[in-house]
């Protein structure tokens, strides 16, 4: 039975249909969702270099 799922379920075949999706998604936005989408890495990014409140 497990053989059965793992030959049905391919992991290539999965990922290359995820990376096609999020490439036609990409494609649709428009420049307001860039610029949200921009700014919140942008946040993440300094939010990532403050660190955390214990001292190195």
């Amino acid at each position: 039975m497990i053989s059965d799922f793992l030959l049905a379920f391919s992991i290539s075949d999965w990922s290359s249909e995820a990376l096609n999706e999020l490439v036609r998604y990409f494609n649709r936005m428009s420049v307001t969702q860039w610029g949200i989408m921009s700014a919140c890495a942008v946040t993440f990014g300094f939010l990532c270099l403050r660190g955390t409140a214990i001292k190195r």
